[in-house]
Formats: structure tokens, C-alpha cells, sequence
């Protein structure tokens, strides 16, 4: 790719996402101002057999915006996250509505990403183990008791999730060289705005990611972190698309391979930039 050109397409890139970033806070704004009255739940998380899961946080995933948090099948992003405190208590103000729940302390000490080993975790499951569906009504108070089920992940139990449906490729520099580090996410809608639906394992030293995820129409950015966001000046930002976030279709079951994508450095002013993907 000659010099010219790259420069073009990084420049119409984050003119693009310019726009589609300020539609998109326009719109969080609207919808911030209309929840209203919200919802209370309460509780306490204890580590089993030990003590409170301080330091840790308690998790929350609106029903409304996605699938189930499904850990065995793909690493969904919560719509809340919340800090517990030095007693495992937790006190949170929620917008009405569904809500599956769960707990983290993670050993790298990041609030949110995908499960590693030495994490402590919790999950709220009925009785048949698929994930608890909790009601927040605008007014009220939800107390889920004293939970004291939280427990370290081991190597084994990562190992033995399963690769159902995922999208798989690597992340590139504009002059094609792998990125390590870097978190790709899955959106619904093509705006990319407020919090993406899934979230990859860092790139490992090829720039190969692979985001485990449920049937349906994503469009894909690749980020630094896992926390949403504006980017901080020099890093990585980009998405898989042609000048525009491109769609991607995934059935169930399906493994999509080679999603190559190219990401630039951010130059400062701006939420995200984009390049053409590297097929």
C-alpha cells in the first residue's frame, strides 16, 4: 500500500467515526434522560468457604440487550459493573427491567475481561444451571441475601470451554504486522456506540484474536482495553470494514476464519478511527 493511499484511508476513516461517534452520544444522552426512576438490589458475596470478595465486582447484563452470559460458550460484556466492598457487600441503583448477575475479582486486577485462571468468580443460576433472571422494579428494593459460592477458575475449566460459534483472525498494523495486546469486541449496531456485546482474549504475539459469540449480524473494532470509551492519544483503534464498520453474519455453529483487520494508532481528538480489513 503506497503512502498516499494509507493516508487516505486513515483520514476518511476518522472522519467517519467522528460522525458516527457524535450521532451515537446524542442518542446515550436521550436515553439517559428517559430511564426515570430506577431499582435497587442488594447483597452479599462471599469466596466459599472463606471470606467477603472484596476488592471485586458484582456484574450485571440487561436480558433486553443480549443473550445470557453463557460463560462455556462466549465471553459477553455487562451492561453494569459495580465495586463490592470490603465486607462483600454491594448496594446498586439499577434502570427497570431483567437482568442476569454475577461476580468477579480478577487476579490482573482489570474490572472486566474475559475469564483467566486465578479469577474468582459467581454466577447466579437457577435450579437448572442456566443463568438466574433477576427483576428490577423502578422503586424497589431487590435483596438476593448472602451468596457465598465464589470460587478460583483453574486452568482445566478454561481449557474446557467450547468453540461453538466464533469469529477468528488476527489484528495488523497498517504496514501489516500483528498487534499483540489487543481486545477485538463485537457490536450490534453499526454506530458502535455505548458497550459492545462481546469480548475476545488479547491477541496473542501473531495479532490472532478469537471472539466467541452467538448467531447473528456484528460489526467488529479493536481496541487497548476491554473498557469502553473514548481512546487515549497513540493507541490502537480500528475496525473491520471498508472506510465503514462492516457487517459480519455468524450462524450457529459456524467458525469464521481469516477476519484479518488493520488498526492505526489514535492521533488524539475523537472517539475511534477505522481501516480496511486484510482479508
Amino acid at each position: 500500500m503506497s503512502m498516499i493511499r494509507k493516508t487516505i484511508i486513515v483520514q476518511i476513516s476518522i472522519a467517519v467515526m467522528i460522525i458516527i461517534f457524535n450521532t451515537a452520544f446524542s442518542v446515550s444522552e436521550g436515553k439517559a434522560v428517559e430511564i426515570g426512576k430506577k431499582g435497587v438490589i442488594t447483597g452479599k458475596i462471599l469466596i466459599k468457604d472463606s471470606g467477603p470478595l472484596s476488592g471485586g465486582q458484582v456484574i450485571f447484563f440487561n436480558a433486553a440487550a443480549g443473550p445470557p452470559p453463557e460463560a462455556e460458550k462466549y465471553d459477553r460484556t455487562p451492561e453494569f459493573v459495580r465495586d463490592i466492598d470490603a465486607e462483600g457487600r454491594f448496594n446498586v441503583e439499577l434502570p427497570p427491567g431483567t437482568y442476569y448477575l454475577g461476580a468477579s475479582r480478577k487476579a490482573s486486577g482489570e474490572p472486566i475481561g474475559p475469564p483467566q485462571e486465578g479469577d474468582y468468580v459467581w454466577r447466579s443460576l437457577d435450579s437448572s444451571g442456566k443463568p438466574k433472571a433477576h427483576i428490577i422494579k423502578a422503586g424497589e428494593r431487590l435483596d438476593i441475601g448472602t451468596v457465598a459460592e465464589a470460587v478460583p477458575l483453574k486452568a482445566g475449566s478454561l481449557r474446557d470451554r467450547a468453540i461453538t460459534t466464533a469469529i477468528e483472525g488476527a489484528v495488523l498494523d497498517m504496514d501489516g504486522k500483528p498487534v499483540s495486546g489487543a481486545v477485538v469486541v463485537a457490536f450490534a449496531d453499526p454506530s458502535l456506540k455505548g458497550k459492545p456485546l462481546f469480548v475476545s482474549e488479547r491477541t496473542d504475539e501473531n495479532g490472532k484474536y478469537l471472539l466467541r459469540i452467538s448467531a447473528g449480524t456484528y460489526y467488529i473494532r479493536a481496541r487497548n482495553e476491554f473498557a469502553s470509551g473514548p481512546p487515549e492519544p497513540g493507541q490502537i483503534v480500528g475496525f473491520y470494514g471498508e472506510g465503514t464498520p462492516a457487517p459480519v453474519t455468524i450462524r450457529d455453529g459456524e467458525r469464521l476464519k481469516d477476519m484479518n483487520f488493520k488498526v492505526i494508532l489514535f492521533p488524539g481528538r475523537g472517539p475511534f478511527s477505522g481501516t480496511a480489513p486484510g482479508r
